[in-house]
C-alpha cells in the first residue's frame, strides 16, 4: 500500500503540475491574442491619423460616445468601422485630394530671380500688347460715370457701385 499511496501522490503532483503548466501556458495566448488585438487596433489608427483622422485623448462632452474626430472634415466617429466608412465618403475625399495639393504646393521651392524676371517681362510685353491704352481707359471710366448718373437719376438713394 506504501508504493500504492507513492505513486498516488506522484500522479497528484504530476496532474498538478499538467494543470498548472496548461494554465501557465494557456495564459500567454490570451495575452498574445489581446496583443495581437491591440496590435491591429494600432495599425488601424496609425492608417487612420494617415487620413487626419484622430483617436480623441477625452470624450467630448457634446459627443461622448465618439472617439474619433477627422480634424480634415471635423466630423466626429464612433469607432474604427465608423472611420473606415469615413473615410470613403465623398466629402473626405474630396477633402483629402485638397489637402494633398496645398501640401504639393507649400513644398514647392519659391521661384529663382531668373523665373521671376521672366514672368516680368512677359506680363509688361503682354501689357502693352494687348492691354488698355490711357483713351480706352478714360472711355470706360466716362461710361461708368454715365451709366451711375442715370443708376441715381431713376433710382435716387441707390447706392450702387458701378465696375468699369
Amino acid at each position: 500500500m506504501f508504493v500504492a499511496g507513492a505513486e498516488e501522490s506522484a500522479w497528484r503532483t504530476t496532474v498538478a503540475d499538467q494543470e498548472r503548466l496548461r494554465v501557465q501556458t494557456r495564459r500567454p495566448l490570451v495575452d498574445s491574442a489581446l496583443t495581437e488585438q491591440q496590435l491591429g487596433l494600432k495599425q488601424a489608427e496609425e492608417r487612420l491619423y494617415r487620413d487626419y483622422i484622430h483617436r480623441l485623448a477625452k470624450a467630448s462632452p457634446d459627443y461622448p460616445n465618439y472617439q474619433y474626430l477627422c480634424r480634415l472634415c471635423s466630423v466626429h466617429i464612433e469607432n474604427v468601422q465608423g472611420a473606415h466608412k469615413h473615410i470613403k465618403e465623398k466629402r473626405h475625399k474630396k477633402n483629402i485630394t485638397e489637402k494633398q495639393e496645398e501640401n504639393e504646393l507649400r513644398a514647392l521651392p519659391p521661384p529663382s530671380a531668373a523665373q521671376i524676371s521672366a514672368l516680368d517681362r512677359t506680363v509688361t510685353q503682354t501689357a502693352l500688347r494687348f492691354g488698355l491704352s490711357d483713351d480706352d481707359f478714360a472711355a470706360r471710366q466716362s461710361a461708368v460715370r454715365r451709366m451711375e448718373r442715370t443708376v441715381q437719376e431713376r433710382l435716387p438713394g441707390n447706392d450702387t457701385l458701378t465696375r468699369g
